[in-house]
């Protein structure tokens, strides 16, 4: 089995997601797509497993998404 959970901590000018993983079932998925909706903030830096990302990996378009590896532990958006 595979079981993920995510904890998610806003703040006025942040946001951090967290996941935790239990089972060792490996999925055939490698990435996850991720959509912010109605963030409070428009994002200025992002942080995976505390290693800076280039901007260019978020998605801004239509929404603010990124594709991010299914091993991550924690996602930090910073905002302004």
């Amino acid at each position: 089995f595979s079981l993920r959970t995510f904890k998610l901590t806003g703040k006025k000018e942040e946001l951090i997601i967290q996941q935790h993983k239990r089972g060792d079932f490996n999925a055939d998925y490698s990435k996850f797509r991720m959509v912010f909706h109605n963030l409070p903030f428009q994002i200025t830096t992002i942080q995976i497993d505390n290693v800076a990302v280039q901007l260019e990996d978020l998605n801004t378009t239509e929404t603010q998404s990124i594709t991010i590896g299914k091993e991550f532990t924690e996602l930090h958006l910073f905002g302004k």
